[in-house]
């Protein structure tokens, strides 16, 4: 049952991003043939990178837990670099122009659910607690949040700081868990363990649609969020 709500809930998101993008696209004053090439390239990146992250599944790469580590160095640090480019090139997007500043904040409540699916998979054993918010995991509080910042603040064009640091904070708070659950699996000892206190599961599809695809959408969202604020 977990690993079919990875998977359904992980495609709901694709649909919801792709979707966003096209509506953005739609607004934009260039011809159809541009719209769908500019579509068809933004779900081949999204596409492309579950096939990478399910190649990489495959070949079991990721359980090799001696150092360096693989994890970081094959998933966060090409996101990372992804990231920095997109947001350097931003600056002049008409696309980010044309979606709405509160998308991308409403966008963060979907941080709810991950953290829900997060729980049931501490239940099944396969993270430890101080991943959930049963334990040290406060990222809950980015997704209940995120309704009355895009309303409040955001809609209402209210304070740009308020802005910055809230988009700041989630960004530190998705990272604060992958901390948790990084030096769970590379570093027990931590956490006063021996023994890894992840399951090498996690790290293998779908549960590695969790850290490899739902988190850095999380967030990607805020550096589009931080993007459209540069405006």
């Amino acid at each position: 049952m977990l690993p079919s709500i990875y998977i359904l809930f992980s495609a709901f998101v694709v649909l919801v991003v792709l979707l966003a993008y096209r509506i953005a696209l739609q607004k934009m004053a260039i011809p159809a043939k541009d719209r769908s090439k500019r579509f068809l390239m933004a779900s081949g990146v999204v596409f492309a990178w579950i096939a990478y992250l399910t190649v990489l599944s495959l070949t079991d790469i990721l359980k090799d837990l001696s150092l360096p580590p693989k994890f970081p160095l094959l998933v966060f640090l090409p996101l990372v670099v992804g990231f920095i480019i997109f947001y350097r090139r931003s600056r002049n997007s008409e696309v980010i122009k044309k979606i709405p500043n509160v998308w991308p904040v409403y966008f963060q409540s979907f941080r709810i659910v991950v953290e829900l699916i997060l729980l049931y998979t501490y239940y099944a054993n396969i993270i430890p607690e101080s991943a959930t918010f049963e334990g040290l995991n406060f990222d809950i509080l980015m997704g209940i949040s995120a309704p009355f910042v895009a309303y409040l603040v955001v809609r209402k064009n209210g304070s740009r700081l308020i802005q910055y640091v809230w988009n700041i904070l989630g960004i530190f708070m998705v990272l604060f868990v992958g901390y948790i659950i990084a030096t769970s699996m590379y570093n027990p000892q931590v956490w006063g363990s021996n023994e890894p206190l992840v399951s090498l599961e996690f790290i293998e599809m779908p549960y590695l649609l969790l850290a490899g695809f739902l988190a850095p959408i999380a967030i990607f969202m805020h550096v589009v969020s931080l993007a459209q604020l540069r405006k």
